[in-house]
């Protein structure tokens, strides 16, 4: 129980992990980690630099949090469907006893990742079954850190 514990409050809190929801072929703007790119800081031209500058401009994807609507699973890899588009996929998800409902993160297109936008998470083959879901700030538990910290 202590791992599935520790994913679940890393979920809520809208934590990224390695091999989830960043992996070496997702780059770090989209992945939600830009500040540990040293473009400001390191002047030295180095190898990718001009490439990681227009990411940064023009970013594709953006790492979102999602409340799902239904009471089924969801899991690693499942796709974020906007109509019959394919939009992203989910990068994590459990079912948070606090909130009450199913959470996941998820890497989705920019145009679909305003607050309150609805998309769906595709389960079967992505068609047959479909899950209402809802953009939400990444930190699902108190995303505005009104609650008393430690």
């Amino acid at each position: 129980m202590g791992l599935a514990a520790l994913d679940m409050v890393r979920i809520e809190a809208g934590l990224i992990f390695a091999g989830y929801d960043f992996s070496d072929e997702t780059d770090p703007f989209e992945a939600g980690i830009g500040f540990t790119v040293p473009l400001k800081s390191k002047m030295a031209d180095f190898i990718g630099r001009d490439a990681l500058i227009r990411r940064k401009e023009h970013p594709s994807r953006k790492l979102v949090g999602l409340h799902i609507e239904a009471n089924v699973d969801v899991g690693h890899g499942d796709c974020v469907y906007a109509d019959r588009a394919k939009i992203g996929v989910v990068t994590s998800s459990v079912r948070s006893p606090i909130l009450g409902k199913n959470i996941a993160l998820a890497r989705v297109d920019l145009a679909h990742s305003e607050i309150d936008s609805h998309l769906e998470i595709g389960k079967l083959d992505g068609q047959q079954k479909r899950l209402p879901a809802k953009v939400v700030p990444l930190s699902h538990y108190d995303p505005k850190k009104t609650r008393p910290q430690s």
